[in-house]
């Protein structure tokens, strides 16, 4: 007897032959699927998302569910306390540890400053833990380890064999728990809106908890003490940014249409290859997208950070006092946060990668007026504040244009290894060269000239970088044609 014919609404890879035989059901839409087409109507050559006027592009944030908001909560204080918020609280330390242990001032930033050049390298294999057990898995457990290691600083000795241990374990622990989980958390939560979520809820708040933990901390030294201070610090990071993860942090559940899409490309043999789902990360890595990318940002954060950490002397022998020089590098913070917003806005809303071609553009020519700043005190300020827009931006579009370009699926371990990259090459190596070029030649010029050739050059590698595929695209990887636009040939 014949077999009657699948229902017309069943998915299709219920009637493809060596499919499953028990196809996903279709459950109750999330606000996901309000982005995604019928997979039953799935075209193969996915038109290009038209870009959302102002207004619509606003009014999409009243689509997102509750649970969206808790988790983008659960990020913005995880930022306000996290390592590189801590950061600005390190110089306020030194002297009084120092004090304490009878140890030069030298001796003791060193101790901090290991920890902080070695937890980078974490990050890789963050993401990747985070990629294949979830965001919870890593971010509570994590955040646990991370605030009492803040307040083991409290009891230590006078040995720095200790110190560098304790701060390798917290440091550890607060990038895993931390930068390894909240931009893959607000990519799936805000697929429309990634690039304001990772200037908003990211770099901002990282900036305004380091603007606030500052004067703070110097309040609580001067009252209570480095040890006691170090103590609140770590109790308030397991109060509040722990029971914030615990309470608020969630990832968005796999749709209906997602499982059944992926189901029919298996079916139809499609290679599935923008989402990540079955290229191995390495492969990635080969690609032209990522190279061009990741040498573009560490170019960027080399050259910002080579005249940030060597402010005082490079504007020193241009004739700007100390004050000045601080009060510059304030600009350029104020400006940061300018350009992550700015740029926030301006990815979401983009079609191309060249649209991050003005920032680019603030870097060469903050750079320039650099060069040309020799007495004149706006023309600094000017300077550094164009610089700050570009080390705001830079922030963002980083993380933006890796989850374009290659989707969710490993998108935590891709942007941990691009984090790592940009931190050792762009901060750990430039600032050194630059201050050791200015040693051997007796000044910032050459420096300076060749910051202005790399300004240059990664503006030119953003006009070679491949266009990225629509989200449709991204989730429906229909054909090998998309795949290999970012595969190596």
């Amino acid at each position: 007897m014949r077999r009657s014919s699948p229902p017309a609404s069943r998915s299709l890879s219920a009637a493809t032959p060596g499919a499953r035989r028990n196809p996903v059901p279709v459950r109750e839409r999330t606000m996901m699927s309000a982005y995604r087409p019928s997979p039953d109507t799935l075209p193969l050559e996915t038109p290009p998302r038209p870009k959302p006027s102002l207004r619509e592009y606003l009014s999409g944030l009243r689509h997102y569910p509750a649970a969206a908001w808790k988790a983008g909560a659960a990020c913005v204080i995880a930022m306000l306390f996290s390592p590189v918020a801590l950061s600005t609280t390190v110089t306020l330390m030194v002297k009084p540890m120092s004090s304490d242990f009878g140890w030069a001032q030298s001796k003791t930033l060193t101790a901090f400053n290991i920890p902080t050049i070695l937890a980078p390298f974490i990050l890789p294999l963050a993401g990747r833990m985070v990629d294949r057990w979830g965001a919870r898995v890593i971010a509570i457990p994590g955040m646990a380890v991370y605030a009492l290691g803040i307040g083991a600083v409290g009891l230590i000795g006078a040995s720095t064999v200790q110190l560098i241990l304790v701060l390798l374990v917290a440091n550890f622990a607060g990038y895993t728990a931390i930068f390894g989980v909240v931009y893959k958390v607000v990519a799936q939560w805000f697929p429309r809106h990634r690039g304001s979520g990772y200037s908003l809820l990211i770099g901002v708040s990282a900036s305004l908890g380091g603007a606030v933990l500052s004067p703070v901390c110097q309040l609580s030294i001067n009252a209570i003490g480095w040890r006691t201070t170090e103590l609140v610090i770590g109790a308030s990071i397991l109060l509040i940014s722990f029971s914030a993860q615990v309470f608020l942090l969630s990832q968005p559940a796999p749709t209906a249409e997602t499982a059944e899409t992926a189901e029919r490309q298996s079916a139809a043999g499609l290679p599935q290859a923008l989402d990540g789902s079955r290229i191995p990360v390495g492969k990635f890595l080969r690609t032209r997208a990522w190279l061009l990318l990741n040498v573009m940002l560490a170019l960027s954060v080399g050259v910002v950070m080579s005249v940030r950490l060597n402010a005082v002397s490079l504007f020193g022998d241009r004739g700007y006092s100390a004050t000045t020089v601080a009060l510059s590098v304030s600009v350029l913070l104020v400006g940061s946060i300018i350009g992550q917003i700015l740029a926030g806005f301006t990815l979401d809303r983009s079609r191309s990668a060249r649209d991050f071609v003005p920032f680019s553009v603030c870097l060469l020519v903050g750079t320039l007026m650099i060069f040309l700043a020799n007495g004149s005190v706006w023309l600094l300020y000017l300077s550094m504040g164009v610089l700050g827009l570009m080390t705001g931006a830079e922030s963002t579009v980083g993380p933006y244009l890796l989850s374009r370009y290659f989707g969710l699926r490993v998108f935590a371990q891709l942007q941990g290894i691009s984090l790592a990259i940009s931190i050792c090459v762009g901060i750990g190596l430039f600032p050194i060269l630059t201050e050791a070029s200015a040693e051997s030649t007796g000044g910032y010029g050459a420096a300076l000239v060749v910051a202005s050739v790399l300004s240059a050059l990664s503006l030119v590698l953003l006009f070679l970088m491949p266009r990225f595929p629509d989200e449709g695209e991204v989730e429906a990887a229909a054909d090998d044609s998309r795949a290999g636009a970012l595969l190596p040939e």
